[in-house]
């Protein structure tokens, strides 16, 4: 099955994600000023506004935590679970979407240790990338622009970007091994993504080119509405000019005018990239990702060193791999 049809099969749940985030960010907004602006029309004094209107924002967090994220989450794991399945056998459910749910659905018991390995895998890439820029700030000093700051930074971000995957591709490896403990299984895929480090960096181009142009393309788009859409608001603008001519550089100089109006365009740009990138791009390199790494991992068996280095690096994989000795829940 080629890839172009993995990924069509398994776009919706990509869409449901994005549209369940929308949804859930805009009720973030909604549901506080709502509160507030009830409470202000049943005569209550502002103590009780700003009361009702910050429980009203606890509540609202809670529901998007759960609704937004960890069931996002859920979501990911079942278009994981059937990347896997097309990209291993060739072959998908006829209703894909409904067999990813189900796929989650029936171990829902272990959801939970689904999402407590999702973390894990995150904490190898992150102390990754804080031992690289250790070293880094060890030889520059005080100096935190000096080039091996710089340079570590560089080689970080592009290890973050091939290492984002990993996690993705651990997960695949427990769908694939429903035989054995969900620790075991996750340890197993970090030892496979790390030890054919070689066989998947040949995408990590592709991955990273394909995500720069990304973001010129939908980023530099959303940028210039957004700048379009802001600038023509006079009084935002004149609130933003007023902070740039209060504001200076460390050298005394003015900030030039426009900076700040620059700066939200940009922040707002940036949201929206990381939501669309993330439901429609990221999906397509994640195929490609995940071909390369089982057929990898079929041809090669796990080794002992590559477990022990990994242990040495990262504490969240010595624990996984301390539960999964201690029997940990089955995937099955």
């Amino acid at each position: 099955m080629k890839n172009s049809e993995i990924y069509r099969r398994t776009l919706k749940f990509s869409v449901m994600r994005l549209v369940r985030t929308v949804l859930c960010v805009v009720m973030l907004a909604a549901l506080p000023l709502i509160a507030f602006v009830a409470t202000g029309l049943a005569g209550l004094d502002e103590t009780a506004q700003l009361a009702a209107t910050g429980v009203a924002f606890i509540v609202a967090l809670i529901v998007f935590y759960l609704v937004a994220h960890f069931g996002g989450y859920l979501l990911t794991a079942g278009q994981v679970a059937m990347i896997t399945e097309g990209v291993a056998t060739g072959e998908f459910p006829e209703d894909t979407y409904a067999a990813g749910k189900q796929a989650v659905r029936s171990r829902f018991a272990t959801a939970s240790v689904y999402y407590g390995l999702w973390s894990v895998t995150r904490a190898i890439t992150n102390e990754i990338s804080s031992g690289m820029n250790a070293i880094a700030r060890g030889i520059d000093g005080d100096n935190q622009g000096g080039a091996a700051s710089v340079v570590a930074g560089i080689i970080s971000g592009i290890v973050s970007v091939v290492l984002e995957y990993l996690n993705y591709c651990s997960l695949g490896w427990v769908f694939l091994h429903k035989e054995q403990s969900a620790f075991k299984s996750t340890c197993d895929g970090a030892v496979v993504y790390f030890q054919n480090w070689k066989t998947l960096m040949k995408n990590s181009a592709k991955v990273i080119a394909i995500t720069i142009v990304s973001l010129a393309l939908i980023g530099g788009a959303f940028f210039a509405v957004a700048y379009l859409a802001l600038g023509s608001i006079e009084p935002l603008t004149a609130v933003l000019a007023d902070i740039d001519a209060a504001a200076t550089l460390e050298d005394g100089t003015a900030v030039p005018a426009g900076t700040s109006l620059i700066a939200l365009c940009a922040v707002i740009a940036l949201v929206l990239w990381s939501g669309v990138h993330g439901a429609f791009v990221k999906p397509y390199l994640l195929v490609s990702v995940m071909r390369r790494y089982i057929e990898a991992g079929r041809a090669d068996t796990p080794q002992v060193d590559v477990y022990e280095k990994l242990s040495g690096m990262s504490k969240g994989f010595k624990k996984a791999m301390d539960k999964a000795g201690e029997g940990a829940p089955s995937v099955a």
